[in-house]
């Protein structure tokens, strides 16, 4: 019997629709897995230690330098001569007397410590102070005294010392002082002194009465006299380097490496008072009028 309302279903089509639904699969539940363990990453390469830097060499010494931008030579006129030692009212030239027109800079040969004044002798000078080059080997309180008279003006420097550069300008060529007469070419005068320590260094005033000695001249002769004087054949005509403490300025800057630049005659009347360093010296090696030669070499090093 039949209910009202519902469609008979027969036999053959209910086993159809078994059938059917048999033969639908039935939907695929997906399995969630474990993750699986991951092997450790690699660290990335670190780079490799950089090696200590190689000790840097020490740079050599720096060479002195020449006081002026021009050679005109040493002066000789009605006035007297510029040579070191020659003849003076006092005795001796205590230096040498560069010839340059008035305004030519004057440098410092070296860096250590300078002073400035005016006297009526010396006119305005100045005075630089520098530590014997390490190259000689001798003891480090060594010190040498380079004084410039006679200039016109002075560069920024007083009565007290202050710190120069080596190659700064400390003032300019003039006739000041003893060298104002007509007859005296405009020229430096050059003074070199040797000393055993800074406070007496900056003590000597450089007067030519005061012709006092040091143990430091004595040692700065005989390394001079052994590593350049000799090797180079330097020497003065007929003259000598030394007198106590002072030494000639040119045979001590030239063996320091003060490059100086080529003797040239200078015109219009400077050129009667100009006479060419090869009148007074004489090297082996090199031309005196020209540049010079190397700077003394460190202990146990020769020249290539």
């Amino acid at each position: 019997m039949t209910r009202p309302g519902l469609p008979r279903v027969t036999p053959i089509a209910l086993g159809a629709l078994i059938v059917a639904c048999a033969a639908t699969p039935s939907p695929v539940v997906p399995v969630e897995r474990a993750p699986s363990p991951q092997a450790p990453r690699a660290k990335p390469p670190q780079p490799a230690a950089s090696a200590a830097p190689a000790a840097v060499p020490a740079p050599p010494p720096a060479p002195w330098a020449w006081v002026l931008p021009v050679d005109h030579g040493i002066r000789a006129d009605r006035g007297g001569g510029g040579a070191f030692l020659a003849p003076r009212a006092h005795g001796s030239h205590n230096g040498i007397d560069l010839l340059a027109p008035v305004g030519t800079p004057v440098l410092a040969p070296c860096a250590g410590k300078a002073r400035a004044g005016q006297n009526s002798s010396h006119g305005k000078w100045v005075q630089v102070v520098c530590q014997v080059p390490a190259q000689l080997a001798l003891p480090p309180a060594r010190r040498v005294s380079l004084f410039f008279a006679h200039l016109h003006q002075i560069t920024g420097l007083a009565d007290d010392p202050s710190e120069v550069a080596l190659g700064a300008e400390v003032g300019t060529v003039g006739k000041t002082g003893n060298a104002s007469s007509s007859i005296v070419a405009a020229h430096l005068h050059f003074e070199l002194s040797v000393h055993d320590d800074e406070s007496q260094a900056l003590a000597d005033h450089h007067s030519g009465r005061d012709q006092s000695d040091s143990a430091a001249a004595h040692e700065l002769g005989a390394a001079v006299g052994s590593r350049c004087l000799e090797p180079q054949g330097l020497a003065q005509v007929g003259g000598q380097l030394w007198r106590a403490r002072r030494a000639d300025p040119f045979v001590i800057l030239t063996c320091l490496g003060a490059r100086k630049p080529a003797y040239s005659r200078p015109s219009g009347k400077l050129a009667e008072a100009s006479f060419a360093w090869s009148t007074r010296y004489r090297a082996q090696t090199f031309d005196v009028d020209r540049e010079g030669p190397p700077a003394v070499p460190e202990r146990g090093r020769a020249h290539p």
